[in-house]
């Protein structure tokens, strides 16, 4: 029923990789249904019928990855989207032994020695301590370089719109969840802004106050102040100066007002979770970043990502990437990475050339300091 456009043989991938090393791979889900047609002819038709034979689907190699046109890994590819699984252990289970444990194995055959995991599947195997087929290749969860780009682009976006970051009050979404706690540590770690709040919804509230009470007791030289909120859409936002969304967030409930009340907003969800017409008519009034990682010169992800370029790709592929370069014999980040781990991974990032790339908007044009200073003239000249 569903007919790939690019059938790749996982040995056609084995044969091209150079040397006896072996390759890296970026594991991964569709995100949501409308992303079939890259894969599958006439994969935008939707009925009961083809939701239940997606089932059936087994993963796939979608494209290579190249570096200075050298085949050195592959991205693969679970065709069933969360919505379908995520929600229920019992959805959990299954895509985990029809789809996940299958990719891994695919992964082998095509001689991958490390996987970064992409979306939530890091979810389905527990954050990569799940037992596996001890032949599987070695995993990454891909949160400590995610972590590490997410500040690094905060960094960025202050100095794109003349805040100063250490006087800086940003607002973490989905600080609850493990990539959201991870990031607040990392926030708070050497240069750190003036005050984090941690926000999340109601059902979580314990989780972040028990967050923000291990922050505000961690050993830092300057601890930035802490707080915390529940939100949901009959809810009103603290006032911040810019924003991060994680991927534990369903940020739907945002409005246009909500996004031009911030400066800059650093989009880690990668789905449609937030409002499309929010978010075009804040375009021309607050920097909405989709979080990315400016690979070296020569590397391509290929796979269609919605990137402004081949070079770019998304954090965790860079981790998987990086743990392939430094050739570590043995999973790389497994379970909730420390303040160390995600520092000695931001390290390794610049050591191989990743970096936050030009800041580009939600329309794909690049933005520079000059044009956002410029709209902002305007707009306090009423034009």
């Amino acid at each position: 029923m569903f007919k790939l456009k690019n059938v790749i043989d996982p040995e056609e991938i084995r044969a091209q990789l150079p040397g006896e090393a072996g390759g890296v791979g970026f594991l991964f889900h569709v995100t949501e249904w409308d992303d079939l047609s890259l894969l599958f002819e006439g994969g935008d038709e939707r009925s009961v019928e083809r939701e239940r034979a997606l089932w059936d689907e087994k993963p796939f190699i979608a494209s290579p990855i190249r570096l200075n046109g050298q085949v050195i890994g592959a991205n693969i590819v679970c065709p069933v989207p969360p919505e379908f699984w995520l929600d229920s252990p019992s959805g959990i289970k299954r895509f985990r032994e029809t789809q996940f444990f299958p990719a891994l194995e695919l992964a082998r055959l095509a001689g991958l020695k490390m996987v970064a995991l992409g979306g939530s599947t890091p979810y389905v195997c527990s954050y990569g301590t799940l037992l596996r087929d001890p032949k599987s290749p070695h995993i990454t969860t891909g949160h400590a370089a995610t972590a590490a780009m997410l500040k690094e682009w905060v960094m960025e976006c202050c100095d794109q719109t003349a805040i100063n970051f250490s006087g800086a009050k940003i607002a973490l979404f989905g600080a609850a969840d493990k990539l959201g706690s991870t990031v607040a540590k990392y926030l708070c770690y050497k240069d750190t802004p003036k005050e984090i709040i941690l926000i999340d919804t109601p059902d979580k509230l314990k989780l972040l106050q028990a967050l923000a009470n291990n922050l505000m007791m961690s050993e830092l030289v300057v601890r930035p102040k802490i707080s915390i909120h529940a939100v949901d859409p009959t809810t009103s936002l603290p006032a911040f100066d810019g924003a991060i969304l994680t991927s534990g967030m369903n940020a739907s409930f945002l409005t246009a007002s909500n996004l031009n009340a911030a400066k800059f907003w650093i989009d880690d969800l990668h789905s449609h979770t937030v409002n499309t017409e929010a978010k075009l008519a804040s375009r021309d009034n607050t920097l909405y970043i989709d979080c990315f990682a400016r690979g070296p010169a020569g590397l391509e992800a290929v796979y269609p990502f919605h990137m402004a370029t081949k070079q770019d790709c998304f954090p965790c592929l860079a981790e998987g990437f990086v743990a392939w370069q430094e050739e570590i014999d043995a999973d790389f980040v497994v379970g909730s990475p420390s303040v160390w781990t995600v520092a000695h991974t931001h390290n390794l990032l610049h050591k191989h050339g990743f970096q936050v790339g030009p800041v580009f908007g939600k329309n794909d044009e690049s933005i520079t300091a000059a044009s956002y200073n410029e709209q902002g003239e305007r707009e306090k000249n009423g034009v």
